[in-house]
Parts: structure tokens; C-alpha cells; sequence
């Protein structure tokens, strides 16, 4: 069964490709999400499918773990952590993403610092995507200028912007009413080399990183 399942799992690995984690760890990570998927599916519920893929979503809350390790105090890593394992917990146990009440009590943290720790951890998650949109060019199911602070941090970008930079913007991340492209698209219609567009992304990604709130 997993190996038919082989093109899903290879398919959410691929969006982690500009991590800085190992393939061969990405790999057996998804391997195991999809063993765990297998242990909780019901069929009366959902498809094999769609339930393997919602259990591939915790690839993100890997990757991210795995950029604080090293970025961040121990103790601070293990209450990463922590959040983490009970939120995930508590979402399978209710079928739903729990409250930050929920969580409280759970974690027997105040409700600021659980409401805290969510802000931090969407905003790391934001800046991640956003590397990885401008490093490989993947973008996600959702729409990232829709999340949290990314719609005002992208406005402030194209603001300060080159009419040349405003464009590798637009054609980025599908904004001013452009369609999203790949870098070798973007090259081409601005008649650039990929490595010079690619540079220009790496500046506009500092931006932009640096604007969110």
C-alpha cells in the first residue's frame, strides 16, 4: 500500500526540497506520517487519499522543527515541541484543530503565552514558505499573500520596488492581477538570465521577510 502511495508522498516531499533538511530524511518522515495515516483510516470517513494527504500537512511542522533546532535556546526547542505533539493530539482526538483554551488546559500554560507560542510558530511558517517560493519556485495550496501579516509586508516590497522588481513580483506570487510563474518564465518575459532573476528574488525575499509582523 505505501508503495502505491509512493507519487502522493514524493509529491509533498518535493515542496521541501530548498530545506535545509535531508531528501532521505524528508522521505522516511513522510513514510511515517503515511504509516500513522494508515493506523487511524476509516474508510466510512474520507478517501485513502485525502486522509494520507492531511497527514502529510505535519511535513511543514518538521521541516520547521528542524530550522529552530538550530536557530534557537534547547529549552525553547522543547516547548516547540511540545505545542506541537499536544496540538497535533488533541486535533486527532477531536476531529478538528483545538482552542487556544484547549490548549491551555492541556499544556497547563497561560493563554497568552499558548497565543503567543501560535504567532510565533505562523509566522516562522510564513517566512519558510516564502524562502521556499522564491528558492524553487514552489508555491502551496493555499494562497500565501493571505496569510498573517504577508498581504501588508508584500504591498511594502512592491512599494519600494524597480518597475523591474515589481514585476518579479507579480509573476512570484501571482499578485496586480498576474498569474504565478516558474523562474524560467519569468526570465524569459523579462529577457534576464535566471540566475539574475533569482538574485533579484533573494533581495525581495529579504524584504519582505523583514516587513512581517
Amino acid at each position: 500500500m505505501l508503495t502505491s502511495l509512493n507519487p502522493l508522498l514524493m509529491k509533498q516531499v518535493n515542496k521541501f526540497n530548498a530545506s535545509p533538511i535531508p531528501r532521505a530524511a524528508l522521505e522516511t518522515e513522510a513514510k511515517m506520517l503515511a504509516l500513522n495515516a494508515f493506523d487511524s483510516y476509516d474508510p466510512s470517513k474520507a478517501q485513502l487519499n485525502t486522509h494520507v494527504t492531511n497527514h502529510l500537512k505535519h511535513l511543514q511542522r518538521y521541516v520547521l522543527n528542524y530550522q529552530n533546532v538550530g536557530k534557537i535556546p534547547e529549552s525553547r526547542g522543547l516547548a516547540i515541541s511540545k505545542f506541537e505533539n499536544v496540538k497535533s493530539n488533541l486535533a486527532e482526538d477531536l476531529g478538528r484543530d483545538p482552542t487556544a483554551v484547549e490548549l491551555s488546559d492541556t499544556l497547563q500554560w497561560s493563554l497568552p503565552e499558548v497565543e503567543r507560542m501560535s504567532i510565533e510558530l505562523r509566522k516562522d511558517l510564513t517566512i519558510m514558505q516564502i524562502e521556499d517560493s522564491f528558492d524553487s519556485g514552489g508555491f502551496y495550496d493555499d494562497t500565501i499573500e493571505e496569510r498573517p501579516g504577508v498581504k501588508n509586508a508584500l504591498e511594502f516590497a512592491y512599494f519600494d520596488a524597480t518597475p523591474e522588481e515589481k514585476k518579479i513580483l507579480e509573476y512570484t506570487f501571482g499578485i496586480k492581477g498576474q498569474l504565478r510563474e516558474p523562474i524560467s518564465i519569468i526570465a524569459m518575459k523579462l529577457g534576464k538570465t535566471e540566475s539574475y532573476v533569482r538574485n533579484k528574488q533573494k533581495k525581495l525575499a529579504l524584504i519582505i521577510k523583514g516587513a512581517i509582523i
